[in-house]
């Protein structure tokens, strides 16, 4: 397995959430301009907190002859990049940290956008790594799935061309590939191949390992309509996910607005709930073009099954969704823009709540699409199920679900005025010390 250092600089904080019944949780950080980004570590049961600051301008290093190439065969522009972003924007965009898979000891991979190369952080050496899992010049999925018994990492890639021919044309087919990889021995299996989608955005397993769930993001607004449709909203392209049988080898696709995640029921493995955030890139900003939607799915030898789905008028951008218990109950916490948690009853799929947060923008959609002006935040449960952490731009805020309050706030040290959260929090996990 070819690997490569990526220069890491530790340096450790207070914080106060440790008062709190949370697992240890990791949070990521953007540097803005840069080609940098910083994980902080919030450890359960005391406030000795770290951070690693990793530099990826060799990263980018390494992306780049392949995607040269690639742009020099659809003869693009020297100022064309994909989704209107300039060529600093899109190595930012395409590097920046989006989720965390706990591979064990203390290491993650962390998920990047755009990237040929995986990238693992080892938080108890202080060290990190990018290797080359053999795929050729294709591009990686962002959340992968890691099986702890075999040492397996399940991924998806596809080419850097193909991602290209989708800039001139958002439905182009772009054949994916999906593999398993021992990264213990480097060896690497085809599991799957056909034609889906670029920017893979989530692969997962279900717990007894029979589907695989593959999520399309997409992000790409449909082509500008005709001048003599000049007034009509402009709307995202449809993405899909997709849904494998990996013992039959069946397959079924679902259609989304701009599908992300995946998370299972607790309490039934053959649920889940697949989140569908209808936002497209416009240049460096996000842009909302309706309301965001959760699916409740069963996953059956017949096919996929849509049980329910969660929207609401002001049900928007939702970055993070996650599934816990409260009371008896299962619920499920969404991360709405600009500043609304929406708590959902996973059983009827109804509203149970909202906590909200002060905030300046105000989404409007009449006129497609409303482009954000506040960074996204993440979330997570305590053990209990009664309190949500909130990680913002270098900013922590606990709430108390029982009552909507928020019962904590307090500054991140040292958070760099130019750097903004971005992506998902991770938990301890007891196997394997932390997931997405």
């Amino acid at each position: 397995m070819a690997s490569a250092d990526v220069p890491v600089t530790k340096t450790k904080f207070s914080s106060s959430s440790g008062d709190f019944p949370f697992a240890d949780i990791l949070c990521p950080c953007v540097h803005k301009g840069l080609l940098a980004h910083t994980h902080y570590i919030i450890p359960a049961g005391h406030s000795n907190a770290s951070s690693f600051r990793l530099e990826l301008k060799e990263t980018a290093d390494l992306c780049k002859p392949d995607f040269n190439k690639a742009r020099a065969q659809q003869a693009m522009a020297p100022d064309d990049f994909p989704y209107g972003l300039t060529e600093s924007q899109w190595w930012e965009y395409s590097l920046s940290p989006h989720s965390y898979l706990a591979l064990g000891n203390g290491n993650f991979q962390i998920g990047l956008n755009y990237s040929n190369r995986f990238l693992h952080l080892d938080t108890h050496r202080a060290q990190a790594h990018l290797f080359d899992p053999g795929v050729g010049d294709e591009f990686l999925s962002t959340t992968n799935w890691f099986d702890p018994e075999d040492g397996c990492l399940w991924f998806a890639s596809w080419p850097v061309k193909d991602m290209l021919m989708r800039h001139f044309n958002p439905l182009d087919n772009v054949r994916v590939t999906i593999w398993n990889f021992s990264l213990a021995s480097s060896e690497k299996k085809q599991i799957w191949q056909g034609n889906l989608g670029d920017s893979l955005h989530q692969l997962a397993l279900t717990p007894d390992k029979r589907f695989l769930v593959l999520a399309e993001l997409g992000l790409r607004p449909r082509k500008p309509a005709a001048a003599e449709h000049a007034d009509e909203k402009q709307s995202i392209a449809p993405s899909e996910v997709l849904v494998l049988d990996l013992q039959t080898n069946r397959e079924w696709r679902l259609e989304m607005p701009s599908a992300a995640h995946v998370e299972f029921d607790p309490e039934d493995p053959s649920v889940c709930y697949l989140s569908g955030h209808n936002i497209g890139l416009i240049g460096p900003k996000v842009g909302i073009f309706g309301s965001a939607i959760i699916n409740k799915v069963r996953l059956t030898p017949t096919g996929p099954q849509v049980i329910a789905g969660f929207t609401h008028p002001d049900f928007y951008r939702i970055t993070t969704h996650l599934v816990f218990s409260r009371r008896g109950k299962t619920l499920i916490a969404v991360s709405g823009y600009p500043g609304q948690i929406f708590l959902i009853e996973a059983s009827t799929m109804t509203l149970h709540g909202i906590i909200e947060m002060e905030v300046k923008d105000k989404v409007d959609t009449s006129v497609s699409p409303h482009l954000c002006r506040e960074d996204s935040y993440g979330i997570a449960a305590s053990a209990d199920g009664r309190h949500l952490l909130l990680c913002t731009s270098g900013m922590l805020r606990v709430a108390d679900i029982d009552t909507g309050q928020f019962v904590l706030t307090e500054k991140v040290e040292d958070y760099p005025e130019s750097s903004c959260f971005t992506g998902h929090l991770a938990q301890a996990h007891p196997a394997l010390g932390m997931t997405a």
